[in-house]
């Protein structure tokens, strides 16, 4: 391979991190950054090795960004030696500088990008000093367009928001209000969400004030509505968009500048609707409406409380670490709504699985769950709870509330069912000392295999945790020493009473001998 452009490279290699979509970004990344490194000579295959030993890991899952843009616009892959000369090709045009990314966990970010696009209208090629982010894909629709600076005259209207001081004064804010007011009401961004309409005439400081009151409109009403038109000098709002990308409803909103003061104007207006409550709002609401994380965790505590309101006898447990400086940080959650723990006592095998993953995105912490056995041996999600981190006092806590809540004591009469975590192993003990704890044979082969290696071992290993007598497992795990007496060493070490149904209790009506369903 060969390039015409002379020199070196910098490059930023961001790694570590974790792909979230919604917007896309890369979270929480190390940097490493090298300067004029020269890749005139290097394959592509080359090139992957040098990034894998400049990151110390994998780069199964390599991006590069185009200058400039924000990743849900200028994201690439780097694959293969076509990918890798466009790399080089960009980072040469911007000043022989361009950013790295490396995903470790695979994640489908073209699918993402699409989904972004789709549901916010970033155009992949567009021009990233376009000043409108928030423009919304729609059909090319020829529009009857009004004319900008029309005479309205406005109706008279009982909305609770039209008071004075959300009027211009006839004379302009120098001279002395009278009882005579403008004729074009200025917007309040300030009032309560809910009680925001649109009104013809109506002025905003820009088009993006509109569009969230629009969006305020949207949830509060639940009207599908929908961008016809969505640029910097015009916006043309329709409802319920049908198949053929036709709107389905009267309703219809244009908004442009004004040529004699610097707002965005509602020009004409048909408030009518013919549609029902909608469950899939549009495209209008997007992840900037939603919030900023700071304010799901301010609502933990309303939504503790409403899910105690309208599940009573449920147990909702929030708890939060307090700062010296009076603010609280997230803590753990933990959730068992009344009628799952009253139909797990009633009618559900006295087994549960319980088992924790990480959660990916912006927020980190771990997702700890119990999944009980129904009447029919399938899976019955019975509690679960979110907290900042893994550990025995973690644990504790989350069988504390778990016991409790499907009185279950010192877990007499209960089968738990866990992977080989140690800090598990012990809580349970701790809280449960009378339980039968059975480990996931799973991830005991899992950890055996590691050794272990051959079809022959596996087909013996699962022959030996399967058997319904203690005879039957002898016979097995004989075959396994002779084999390998360490191998047998090494799983009878793993108290074959924890992962073979030959030592299962027998009131249990439960054979598992793993724990996939948690």
């Amino acid at each position: 391979m060969s390039f015409s452009t002379d020199g070196a490279l910098s490059i930023d290699v961001f790694h570590k991190g974790v792909f979230v979509p919604k917007p896309l970004m890369y979270f929480n990344p190390d940097k490493t950054s090298v300067t004029e490194v020269d890749l005139r000579n290097m394959e592509f295959k080359d090139f992957k090795i040098y990034i894998r030993n400049l990151t110390k890991g994998m780069c199964h899952d390599m991006y590069y960004c185009l200058p400039n843009r924000a990743l849900v616009d200028g994201l690439r892959e780097l694959r293969d030696e076509d990918d890798y000369v466009r790399f080089l090709d960009a980072g040469y045009k911007n000043g022989r500088r361009i950013s790295i990314y490396i995903d470790h966990d695979h994640e489908p970010l073209m699918q993402w990008i699409e989904e972004e696009i789709a549901e916010d209208g970033v155009y992949g090629d567009s021009d990233p000093s376009s000043d409108d982010v928030d423009l919304v894909m729609s059909d090319d629709i020829s529009v009857d367009h009004e004319v900008d600076d029309e005479v309205i005259e406005i109706p008279k209207s009982v909305d609770p928001f039209l008071s004075k001081k959300n009027l211009i004064p006839k004379g302009g804010v120098d001279e002395e209000v009278d009882d005579e007011v403008h004729h074009f009401l200025i917007h309040d961004p300030d009032q309560k969400w809910d009680t925001m309409v649109p009104v013809l005439g109506m002025r905003f400081s820009d088009r993006y004030e509109l569009k969230q009151m629009l969006t305020n409109y949207v949830v509060f009403k639940g009207y599908a509505l929908w961008y016809e038109k969505n640029d910097s000098t015009r916006l043309l709002v329709r409802c319920c968009k049908n198949k053929e990308g036709k709107a389905a409803c009267p309703f219809r909103l244009w908004a442009t500048p004004m040529s004699s003061e610097d707002s965005f104007q509602i020009k004409s207006l048909i408030d009518e609707h013919n549609c029902c409550r909608q469950v899939n709002l549009g495209s209008i609401v997007t992840y900037r409406w939603i919030g900023s994380l700071v304010g799901h965790y301010e609502k933990l505590w309303d939504y503790g409380a409403e899910l105690l309101r309208s599940n009573p006898g449920s147990t909702v447990s929030i708890e939060v670490n307090p700062m010296p400086d009076s603010t609280a940080y997230f803590k753990r959650m933990y959730v068992c709504l009344k009628g799952v723990k009253d139909g797990w006592i009633e009618g559900c095998r006295r087994v549960i699985g319980v088992d924790g993953c990480f959660l990916k995105g912006i927020c980190r912490g771990e997702l700890l769950a119990v999944v009980g056995r129904d009447s029919n041996n399938q899976m019955y999600p019975l509690a679960w709870a979110v907290v900042s981190v893994e550990n025995k006092e973690t644990w504790k806590w989350f069988l504390d509330l778990l016991l409790e809540d499907i009185g279950m004591g010192d877990g007499r009469g209960l089968t738990i069912i866990s992977d080989q975590h140690k800090v598990l192993v012990e809580a349970v003990k701790e809280r449960a000392p009378a339980c039968e704890h059975r480990q996931c044979a799973r991830h005991v082969y899992a950890n055996f295999k590691k050794k272990y290696t051959g079809v022959e071992f596996r087909k013996l290993f699962w022959r030996a945790a399967k058997p319904t007598t203690e005879s039957a497992f002898r016979s097995y795990m004989r075959e396994i020493n002779a084999m390998s007496t360490h191998a047998y060493d090494h799983l009878m070490e793993r108290d074959p009473k924890t992962w073979c149904k030959a030592f299962f209790e027998l009131d249990r009506c439960c054979d598992a001998v793993e724990n996939g369903i948690s």
